[in-house]
């Protein structure tokens, strides 16, 4: 069974103009697509969806009509959903196609072979409105794929020195290693805070908006630095905008990922990033005594 709802009356001439997204939500279960479906209403960039029942219906709607990105239940009786995303990007004609993983159990291994299957959004069940338009923006990414190009920057951060290659390697399998145009938006100011951020290459800026609706820059971030690390401690929502001042490479960090990793890798981790909050503190607090 499947269903397509046109959820803005200029949806047809916006996709025209590539502003419009076509979504498909695939999940087995009726109350699951209900609450999507009405969730997808408030998110200003999709503009209609098409739901079914049967991840074997998917490539017959791909033929019949243009579809975006696809949201997919992860856990089904006779598929094998890794699979199944890797069969559907395989074919040239869907290479682009842009998938969201859903689960009420999304855990470490998952992102893992989704990452392998080329899956870029994830969204935990139950979710609200904010993860799910974070999930959305994620599947649309760019993302390197190169783990050995990457591995060679990485080696060269303080933030990774006290890290195994064999270590860097199965990091790298679980987060994002994102790449940004000039100008891109990283994340806005009272966005909600779930991830850290480690530059690679590049220089990101970090900005506030001033109440005369002017911008200012705050700082200047160079390969090696961390930004975002406050999330992963209170997931308060962002304070300020980050927007790549050069075309930049990011790995990607998600709260989540780490409090599900129960080994010595987390260890250094949640080590690193005391270190980093603790050396944040520190400054701040030294300039404020010499500020008084």
């Amino acid at each position: 069974m499947s269903e397509s709802v046109l959820l803005n009356p200029d949806a047809h001439r916006q996709n025209k103009q590539g502003k419009g997204l076509a979504l498909l939500l695939v999940d087995p279960q009726p109350e699951s697509r209900a609450l999507l479906k009405a969730a997808v209403r408030s998110v200003e960039m999709v503009q209609n969806v098409r739901e079914t029942s049967n991840a074997k219906n998917i490539l017959p709607i791909l033929s019949d009509q243009k579809i975006d990105i696809i949201l997919i239940e992860q856990n089904w009786d006779d598929v094998d959903v890794f699979e199944e995303v890797k069969r559907i990007k395989a074919d040239s004609r869907y290479a682009g196609l842009r998938f969201i993983l859903m689960s009420s159990h999304l855990d470490m291994e998952s992102r893992r072979k989704g990452i392998e299957a080329g899956i870029l959004g994830y969204l935990s069940k139950p979710f609200d409105i904010n993860n799910l338009e974070r999930a959305i923006k994620d599947s649309m990414g760019k993302v390197s794929t190169n783990h050995k190009e990457t591995l060679n920057k990485v080696r060269r951060i303080e933030f990774f020195s006290e890290f195994s290659d064999l270590e860097l390697v199965r990091l790298l399998k679980i987060c994002h290693t994102r790449k940004f145009s000039i100008q891109e938006l990283i994340f806005s100011e009272g966005e909600n805070g779930d991830r850290l951020y480690v530059l690679i290459m590049g220089q990101v800026e970090i900005v506030k908006k001033r109440p005369d609706g002017e911008y200012q820059q705050l700082v200047v971030l160079n390969p090696g630095d961390v930004f975002g690390e406050m999330a992963i401690v209170d997931q308060e929502p962002r304070s300020a905008d980050a927007r790549a001042l050069s075309n930049a490479m990011i790995i990607e960090l998600n709260a989540q990922i780490i409090n599900n990793i129960n080994d010595i890798l987390a260890l250094k981790l949640f080590r690193k990033i005391a270190i980093l909050v603790t050396k944040r503190l520190r400054t701040y607090t030294t300039q404020r005594v010499s500020q008084s």
